[in-house]
């Protein structure tokens, strides 16, 4: 049998503040990520298209604290493609895709951090800094 991937990466903007939902023993955070891309049409005029990404983060040992995720924050999420289905009140079918975060990392660029780290929040050289949900 022949394995397949299902992989996304990407860095982007927090459009709305998150959606924060308890499913049992867990939580999950919705919201949508705005990522940009910059490229020169056929006259040369540079532009920028915009494309919107659902995204949901559930909550695991070491990501119960959603306060960093607030419309605007800059966030790198891997995760994968999720597509689903549903019926609305009106009893149509809806269909939906959005990503599903397995690893989450808050830009510490968004973040007002104390002057006087400890060593804690020293990151091993080579990774991007940040405050990351695995």
């Amino acid at each position: 049998m022949e394995n397949s991937i299902n992989r996304v990466e990407l860095l982007g903007r927090i459009g709305q503040n998150p959606k924060i939902m308890t499913c049992g023993d867990s939580r999950v955070a919705k919201f949508s990520l705005a990522t940009n891309e910059h490229f020169k049409d056929r006259n040369g005029v540079l532009k920028e298209e915009t494309t919107w990404h659902n995204v949901s983060v559930w909550s695991s040992r070491n990501t119960d604290d959603f306060s960093l995720l607030k419309k605007g924050v800059l966030v790198h999420v891997v995760g994968k493609i999720r597509n689903a289905r549903y019926q609305n009140a009106e009893g149509e079918e809806r269909f939906f895709t959005e990503v599903t975060a397995t690893k989450m990392n808050v830009r510490r660029d968004n973040i007002q951090m104390p002057q006087n780290l400890g060593p804690e929040y020293m990151m091993p050289q080579g990774m991007a800094p940040g405050y990351s949900f695995n």
